[in-house]
């Protein structure tokens, strides 16, 4: 890691700091630390994190490139503990029903990880909810109108909609990161997701994507390791 990346690292806030512009401390990062030191934050102090920092991390994440300048993402910030909570209990409640499942049969040690990697946003001061709008573009029109179903059209697609999500997701944890937060980009939620849309009153027509807790991190992360480039660049 180098040393600019390891002074992007979260550290825990000095008295007073909080007072800071938080827009100026981005610009203190560059873009190359703050990528490079961010890691997954599964682990949190009670420390509330401010409305304003929420929405500049948020600010930052919808400029993130997006088909056909569609926007297809939408953005709910749950600092209510109980609504947390009710939240992990409906997951919990998917993984019930999972484990009830004749395929699931014999996967009970596989069911308590799915729980613990799936509700620890429970214990984050604030959970950023992260929904998807439905998108279609000129070439799905197309493509409808020859008939293809919907995984023939995913396959010569590839979702835009969720790619779109994607890139807000991965610019609102980087920016979390770089601006003294741990964050968890989380998928595994949405195994509830028809219960959540519903306890978080989703935006009309909004799928759920992901779950994103955001807090000061308890202890200090490690940043997992990532194949050599040589692995996953060709070139042609």
């Amino acid at each position: 890691m180098t040393d600019e990346a390891r002074r992007a690292e979260p550290r825990p806030s000095a008295t007073g700091a909080d007072a800071t512009d938080r827009r100026e401390l981005l610009s203190q990062v560059s873009f190359a630390a703050a990528v490079e030191a961010r890691c997954s934050v599964r682990r949190f102090l009670p420390d509330p994190v401010p409305r304003e920092h929420i929405e500049a991390m948020v600010a930052l994440a919808v400029r993130a490139a997006n088909a056909g300048n569609s926007q297809p993402w939408r953005f709910v910030a749950v600092q209510d503990e109980g609504l947390r909570r009710e939240t992990a209990e409906a997951v919990h409640a998917a993984l019930d029903v999972m484990a009830g499942l004749p395929e699931c049969a014999g996967r009970a040690r596989d069911i308590r990880a799915i729980r613990a990697y799936a509700t620890f946003f429970v214990d984050a001061p604030v959970v950023v909810a992260v929904f998807a709008l439905p998108y279609t573009s000129r070439s799905d029109e197309l493509l409808a109108a020859r008939r293809l179903s919907a995984e023939e059209r995913d396959r010569v697609r590839q979702r835009p909609d969720l790619q779109s999500v994607g890139a807000a997701v991965q610019i609102l944890v980087t920016a979390a990161h770089a601006m003294g937060y741990g964050s968890c980009w989380m998928t595994a939620p949405v195994l509830a997701a028809p219960a959540i849309e519903e306890i978080l009153t989703a935006p009309a027509g909004a799928r759920l994507a992901a779950l994103v807790p955001i807090g000061r991190a308890a202890g200090r992360p490690r940043r997992s390791t990532r194949l050599p480039l040589d692995d996953v660049l060709s070139w042609r």
